[in-house]
């Protein structure tokens, strides 16, 4: 009998739904503070060059922070309530008593059997007080769980109130701390990869120009990347240049595409920043030729071209009348591209390379190009390794880079959209 009980008000409490709301108040300021913490920094590096060497000195930090942090009091409260708990304890309390009244009048009744009813069997029917009394357990069958119900819902119903501390993070200020050399080997990362690694000996690496099998662009210990500061790029750029220089040999500039030349002198005159007037007289040789094929108007990259402002200008102020795309018939032309000096070309591929200084290289189905970036460009876009490209260009001849000889084409105008 008790465990039916216990399941009997198990069901009834299932009938009796519960809403519950909470909501949060926040009390008072406790208390302020400041809680320090160390976090993991980074790595800086400062370059210098005397050349033919580069060294570099790599520091290694860490983050010294301190957190600026509120305390509040915070009170969280659950209301529960039971919308029906009074509709339904009121039900229970009418029916209930209702069936009690039903009980009591009927023993007024009669409780001879009902003669004016008969049945097949010859009984009579039940007397008064018999279904007086019948209707007085149906009405008690309703209001006794209706009852229960209602009870059981404003026992659940109440309210509860969770005191806690909160913490609030109102800023923070970060120094640089417990500075110390880096150990491990610096990596030189080119255009195409790693170019070098050089160990530190007590956070020093000195690597020779002749080390490098390609232009370093960044540096990296193990994974991480090692900062540079605005100094330290312009520097490491410079010496770059000087080792593109070293790998293309001496040149006489007579001999260069009108791409090529210009490359070149944009390299000597950044090379120039670490060698000094090592580069003056091959400098003076290659900018007196820039200007003789400007004066001569020699067809190329030097001859003045239309000035345009879009890239629909540029298709018809140049009129390129071969496409360069994949599957073109025209690609076998790159064959010999001297025979294309200064003609307008159309360009669409992607950039396989990304860059080498302000040289690109454009993948055009199975052929590669080299593409010259003017310094003085007037279209936005990224040139970045994946771009998918199309332009406007005029092509100049051949140009090597590193252990790499292309064809080579001048942008006139370029997107980034197709």
């Amino acid at each position: 009998m008790r465990r039916a009980l216990l399941f009997f008000c198990a069901g009834l409490a299932a009938c009796a739904p519960i809403e519950k709301t909470v909501r949060t108040e926040r009390g008072p300021l406790l208390r302020s503070f400041t809680r320090p913490m160390v976090v993991e920094g980074g790595l800086a590096a400062e370059v210098q060059v005397a050349w033919p060497r580069l060294e570099v000195q790599v520091k290694s930090s860490d983050l010294c922070r301190e957190v600026s942090v509120d305390e509040y009091a915070e009170e969280r409260i659950t209301e529960r309530s039971a919308p029906a708990a009074g509709a339904a304890f009121s039900t229970g309390v009418a029916t209930t008593l209702a069936s009690a009244a039903l009980f009591g009048i009927s023993f007024l009744l009669s409780n001879s059997p009902d003669t004016t009813v008969i049945d097949t069997t010859g009984r009579f029917g039940p007397p008064p007080r018999t279904i007086m009394q019948g209707w007085s357990i149906v009405a008690l069958a309703i209001g006794l769980p209706a009852l229960a119900v209602g009870g059981i819902a404003f026992l659940r119903t109440g309210e509860d109130v969770e005191q806690r501390r909160v913490e609030q993070e109102t800023g923070q200020k970060d120094t640089v701390c417990n500075v110390r050399n880096a150990t491990g080997a610096v990596r030189f990362i080119g255009a195409r990869g790693e170019v070098a690694v050089a160990p530190l000996v007590e956070g020093v690496s000195s690597v020779d120009a002749s080390s490098f099998k390609g232009a370093p662009e960044d540096l990296m210990l193990a994974d991480k990347a090692i900062t540079l500061d605005e100094r330290g790029v312009l520097t490491l750029g410079a010496f770059a240049a000087c080792v593109q220089l070293e790998a293309e040999g001496a040149r006489a500039p007579e001999s260069l595409g009108d791409g090529a030349l210009l490359a070149r002198v944009d390299r000597m005159k950044n090379c120039r920043q670490v060698r000094g007037d090592a580069l003056a007289e091959p400098l003076q040789a290659a900018e007196a030729e820039v200007s003789r094929r400007r004066q001569t108007g020699t067809p190329g990259a030097f001859a003045p071209g239309p000035s345009v402002a879009s890239f629909e200008e540029a298709v018809s102020a140049y009129a390129p009348r071969l496409t360069f795309k994949a599957g073109s018939a025209d690609l076998a032309r790159l064959d010999a591209p001297d025979t294309l000096n200064g003609q307008a070309v159309f360009m669409q591929g992607v950039v396989s390379s990304g860059l080498a200084e302000n040289i690109g290289v454009l993948q055009l189905g199975a052929r590669e190009v080299f593409v010259f970036i003017p310094p003085r460009r007037s279209w936005s876009g990224d040139f970045g390794n994946g771009a998918r490209v199309e332009a406007v260009a005029v092509m100049a001849g051949w140009q090597t880079v590193g252990d790499k000889t292309l064809p080579l084409a001048r942008l006139v105008w370029m997107r980034t959209a197709f």
